[in-house]
């Protein structure tokens, strides 16, 4: 069973996006909010379930238009970004 780690940078972009979407519909903001952070949590189970994306990179989409860019290391699952899907890689 794999651990997960969330990066803060990861972290901060799932605040950014409840806080958006709170601005139009709280309720809406708090359910986006808690399907993003359960399937982030999901990878303890299954962490290489999500598309690969080379360089040991994997993202998932379960929760559109929302992704979650993570990798594998050993037995930890490191949660790297959470983006919504138009938005630009930096």
């Amino acid at each position: 069973m794999a651990s997960v780690i969330w990066r803060q940078e990861a972290l901060d972009e799932l605040d950014a996006i409840i806080v958006y979407i709170k601005g139009f519909d709280p309720s809406a903001a708090v359910k986006t909010g808690g399907r993003l952070i359960a399937l982030g949590q999901s990878l303890v189970d299954f962490p290489r379930r999500g598309r690969p994306m080379g360089d040991g990179l994997r993202e998932l989409t379960s929760v559109p238009p929302y992704i979650i860019r993570y990798h594998v290391v050993d037995e930890a699952v490191h949660i790297l970004s959470v983006r919504h899907g138009a938005r630009l890689l930096d």
